[in-house]
């Protein structure tokens, strides 16, 4: 289950620009690791586990592309540094935005299945799949509330760094003769 790792290549001035922050990609490993344990749980759980492995990990791959390599960004703009090769991730932020009714209609078959986990796990017993499964519908939100915002802001900064790196400053001379 867990989303296949695609390697991008990067020019020297983009180096780290388009890397997932290391705590998401260890959430979002640490979130495959523990869904795969519990679909081979057997039971009602693994089932509810299995199906939840089917919605979910399709939209994990399109998140790693469109979101968490967007948010790898964050840091060095927050540093204010910027190279042209930042410019890249708009087509990302783009495809982000045009995505989002369907993003949002992911999140609810998501939810949906992981509740079904969340039952199955109640009534088996399974008190560690309990937690996750919480931890699991949390995270959605804060895609939804933080994560999807955030990515679609660094989209709009760059576009104002780009738009200021073209357009030639002006000065305004006033003339301070009384």
């Amino acid at each position: 289950m867990r989303a296949r790792r695609r390697k991008v290549k990067f020019t020297k001035s983009q180096s780290r620009d388009f890397q997932i922050p290391e705590p998401l990609q260890v959430n979002q490993n640490e979130m495959c690791i523990a869904l795969e344990r519990a679909a081979h749980s057997g039971g009602r759980t693994g089932k509810a586990a299995k199906d939840l492995m089917k919605v979910l990990q399709p939209h994990l791959l399109k998140e790693e592309d469109d979101l968490l390599q967007t948010l790898g960004l964050l840091v060095p703009l927050a540093h204010n540094e910027f190279s042209a090769g930042m410019l890249e991730v708009l087509a990302k932020t783009e495809h982000l935005k045009a995505r989002m009714f369907e993003i949002m209609r992911e999140h609810v078959e998501i939810i949906d299945a992981a509740h079904k986990l969340l039952h199955a796990a109640h009534a088996e017993k399974k008190l560690s799949l309990v937690g996750f499964t919480e931890r699991l519908m949390l995270r959605a939100w804060t895609d939804e509330v933080v994560f999807y915002p955030a990515a679609i802001l660094i989209g709009e900064f760059l576009k104002l760094k780009a738009s200021e790196q073209q357009a030639p400053v002006k000065v305004n001379r006033h003339n301070d003769d009384v």
